[in-house]
């Protein structure tokens, strides 16, 4: 089984639990570093923010390395009342700034290749994680490519969209993973709650990775 890891911005959690690599691949500005975990080989892929580099390194997890289970980990910000480090298990993702209702017959934030809005998370990876943290909470992710900072647009956004947290590359390896017929589990920690923004994130983002990052050990190990 190959495991494809897709981080934005908080591998150094990573890093700090399993340390260098056995191989790194690079892809122009890309790298991808294999490691060999629980009798796995997983294949981590450190994005940096966005959902067009998100779109990149999936490709390169799925296709070129042949991921078939597909492991996102990270912060987010808190669209509704939650605390800073409390930790979530995603159970759909929403592209907010996708539309073409103007010319096909769907929904703001629709794929015509879903018959919803949401994107579904691999529901028996959710059930995994749940199974291994059962205080994990089920959220469902808001996803596009602007830091949303504040309470004005947080709440705008959740009222909008009925989500409970909000990212920046989550539509890209939910679309991805869709599309290449993957398996994939997202889990997010709070790092600006509802009032916050971007000081907030960069003052919350270190302790809010390794919460994210620490319940990897045990799904590596179970799947």
């Amino acid at each position: 089984m190959n495991i494809g890891i897709l981080v934005a911005v908080e591998f150094d959690a990573f890093y700090n639990i399993y340390k260098e690599p056995i191989e790194r691949y690079k892809h122009g500005s890309f790298e991808v570093l294999k490691y060999h975990i629980h009798g796995k080989d997983v294949f981590v892929c450190p994005s940096s923010a966005g959902q067009i580099r998100a779109a990149i390194a999936m490709t390169l997890l799925l296709d070129v390395y042949k991921c078939t289970t597909i492991i996102n980990y990270g912060v987010v910000g808190a669209l509704n009342d939650r605390k800073v480090e409390e930790l979530t298990v995603v159970e759909s993702v929403s592209h907010y700034e996708w539309d073409t209702s103007d010319v096909d017959d769907v929904a703001k934030g629709q794929y015509e290749i879903f018959d919803d809005v949401a994107m579904k998370t691999t529901g028996k990876l959710v059930d995994l994680a749940m199974k291994i943290d059962p205080h994990l909470e089920k959220v469902k992710l808001a996803s596009g490519d602007k830091f949303i900072a504040g309470l004005d647009a947080k709440s705008k956004l959740a009222k909008e969209w009925s989500c409970d947290i909000v990212d920046m590359e989550g539509a890209a390896i939910a679309l991805a993973c869709h599309l290449y017929g993957a398996d994939f589990l997202m889990i997010k920690a709070v790092s600006d709650a509802l009032t916050e923004g971007g000081a907030e994130f960069y003052a919350n983002f270190e302790r809010a990775s390794k919460v994210a990052v620490g319940i990897i050990d045990d799904i590596i190990k179970a799947l």
